[in-house]
């Protein structure tokens, strides 16, 4: 079981967006899911379907009678498949702490905050084909750390947002991130090899509970010094609610999921406030150049 470090490729290439033209690095090329159940049928994995004998063909089950691997994936896929959604999360791995909040659509319409501790934050506003990305003052100040001499230049995007348009080069990486296909794939948690099947089996079903008034079911286990807790609505839609994920010296991620179909409100920042990839200043030998 390996937590997921996605967060941390953002802050990495977002760093360069802010400051150069537009990120270089290529983000999430894992390949989204093909399909997923809807909410009253769930489809056996090969390896989940050759367990329990079953022909691999979609059928009624009614949650509760479902295994426990069965209801984390119909929970996780249940969540992901919402028009929209908000994830809340927290993690430390490799030593470092990051905190992340994204309310986002299936357009790919959304709006991030992260940070990490101790070198700072942005936010991400993506509409569509166009985007806004503001450093925190902390971020600006680690970036002039880093780079002394070039602390006039850097100075010049603190409070400010950069302007992401789809025809610069490098822009669908940005401007696609937020779509719901690419990030269920990189929110699979517990995901050993790739295979649906494989993911947890030893995870077994609690009793019933309730969390933030919902009722739901407890998913809980722990194999090779990881442990796994996740909570699933019963109802209404199977909807994952609260997902940890503790792995010991592999590190830590806890998730909380909500706002589901409740529309993202997106607000473009002030024209005062933007800068464009051809907007900074360079001064060079006592002259200013763009």
């Amino acid at each position: 079981m390996k937590p997921v470090r996605w967060h941390a490729a953002l802050a990495a290439s977002m760093t360069g967006v802010l400051l150069t033209g537009c990120a270089q690095t290529t983000l999430f090329k894992e390949q989204a899911r093909e399909s997923r159940p809807d909410d009253s049928t769930v489809v056996l994995s090969e390896t989940a379907a050759e367990r329990d004998g079953e022909p691999e063909t979609p059928r009624e089950v009614p949650l509760l009678d479902r295994s426990a691997e069965e209801i984390f994936f119909v929970g996780m896929e249940a969540a992901f498949a919402a028009e929209s959604l908000r994830v809340v999360m927290t993690s430390d791995l490799d030593e470092a702490v990051m905190d992340l909040e994204m309310h986002y659509d299936r357009s790919g319409r959304c709006v991030v905050t992260i940070t990490e501790s101790g070198h700072g934050g942005m936010e991400l506003i993506i509409a569509g084909d166009e985007a806004w990305a503001r450093p925190d003052s902390a971020l600006v100040d680690n970036l002039v750390a880093e780079d002394p001499e070039w602390e006039d230049f850097i100075r010049q995007i603190e409070g400010r947002y950069r302007h992401i348009t789809a025809d610069e080069p490098g822009a669908e990486e940005v401007l696609t991130l937020c779509q719901s296909d690419e990030f269920l794939d990189l929110m699979d948690l517990t995901d050993v090899d790739g295979d649906p099947g494989d993911v947890a089996p030893w995870a077994e079903k609690g009793e019933l509970t309730t969390h933030e008034g919902v009722e739901v079911i407890p998913i809980e286990g722990e194999d090779g010094g990881t442990s796994l807790r996740a909570l699933v609505a019963t109802e209404g839609d199977p909807y994952m609610r609260h997902l940890v994920v503790d792995g010991g010296p592999e590190g830590f991620v806890e998730m909380w999921m909500s706002d589901f179909g409740v529309p993202v409100e997106i607000e473009a920042p002030s024209p005062e406030l933007v800068y464009g990839p051809d907007d900074l200043l360079f001064d060079f030998f006592g002259e200013l150049y763009v």
